[in-house]
């Protein structure tokens, strides 16, 4: 394996952070995996004050926000910037399908309900399970 991605690593305080970054980043050096410091980021939940965080001789960087696997974090532990865009990409979806399914009277009623569970419910919950 020489490519590895969409890594997290979660911890309840600044020091078991770096102790468990430590261990990572040594884990990937022994198999030759390198971590991409300008994509890795650190995002910190319910803290005063943003935990400082290194790799090596590189700090990493604090943001407010970031998407992973689908769903956008927020530091400010709101759902409402995951909720809105989930919802504006089912909406855009259900709207790309407007001429062709929902307004089509030649498609009944059951293949259209199995068009918007397959096409509009699967966008709007995409990786909510996690």
């Amino acid at each position: 394996m020489l490519f590895a991605d969409d890594a997290a690593i979660t911890a309840h305080t600044e020091t078991a952070l770096q102790e468990l970054i430590n261990c990572f980043a040594l884990a990937c050096s022994q198999v030759g995996l390198t971590i991409s410091i300008k994509k890795t980021n650190l995002l910190s939940q319910d803290l005063s004050a943003a935990p400082n965080i290194s790799i090596g001789d590189c700090t990493l960087d604090v943001v407010e926000h970031l998407t992973y696997l689908g769903s956008n974090i927020s530091s400010n532990l709101s759902l409402d910037t995951d909720l809105n865009m989930r919802i504006g990409k089912a909406s855009a979806a259900m709207a790309r399908m407007t001429k062709r399914v929902w307004e089509n009277t030649m498609l009944t009623i059951k293949i259209k309900t199995r068009v918007y569970q397959g096409c509009m419910l699967t966008t709007l919950l995409y990786g909510s399970e996690s």
